[in-house]
């Protein structure tokens, strides 16, 4: 059993927002840079402002259809109607799972069909934040919405990594140690998946002292 009182849980949901704002607006300008990243600097261009960010703002959309709806009343099909209203992203998986609603293939059929290109890609954990913030502490509840979330436009891989990044944001809550939350968040996902395999040999690279690049 934790504690978490109301002052720190809003610090910690205010330091997740600061965080996804000044990551988005960082990363907008390497997003397609295959390069490894060393970003220290803030854009001229975005001195005053957050960048628009999709990993940000379809979290605000899974806000409003959970306050207008009712949390625990979302269904994967209700997530794809306010997709197919709302989300107007025309690229990659944004564009397969919209067109896969309009002919019919709703949420979780959206995220398979037609896909194969795209359903391991990384729309989905980029926007898992929202449900640990909701469910605070509580990962076992907030990877369900997870899946409900990341099926919309994702399959397979694509759906694990969002469950494990999901998972490890709602632990971190009440949990500091960075192994315990990887743990957890690996205690999600197939073991045998690669979306696994790879977190395990990235955790094995630093726990043997090597350097990041």
């Amino acid at each position: 059993m934790f504690n978490l009182n109301f002052d720190e849980y809003k610090d910690k949901v205010l330091g997740c927002w600061y965080g996804k704002n000044i990551g988005g607006t960082l990363g907008t300008e390497n997003e397609r840079d295959t390069s490894i990243n060393d970003v220290s600097f803030l854009p001229e261009k975005n001195q005053d402002n957050p960048a628009p960010n999709d990993d940000l703002d379809l979290q605000l959309v899974w806000l409003c259809a959970a306050e207008r709806n009712g949390l625990y009343q979302l269904t994967p099909q209700i997530l794809g109607e306010y997709w197919i209203n709302h989300i107007i992203g025309p690229w990659n998986e944004y564009t397969v799972c919209r067109q896969n609603i309009a002919n019919g293939f709703t949420p979780p059929l959206s995220g398979i069909m037609n896909n194969k290109r795209w359903q391991n890609s990384n729309g989905a954990w980029i926007r898992s934040e929202i449900w640990a913030l909701i469910f605070p502490g509580h990962p076992e509840e907030a990877v369900k919405f997870a899946w409900m979330d990341s099926c919309a436009d994702h399959a397979g891989e694509g759906i694990y990594a969002e469950v494990f990044t999901c998972a490890l944001e709602a632990a971190a809550f009440v949990e500091h140690d960075i192994m315990k939350l990887i743990d957890t968040g690996l205690n999600f996902i197939p073991q045998d998946c690669r979306t696994a395999k790879l977190i395990k040999i990235a955790r094995d690279h630093y726990n043997s002292g090597a350097a990041f690049k």
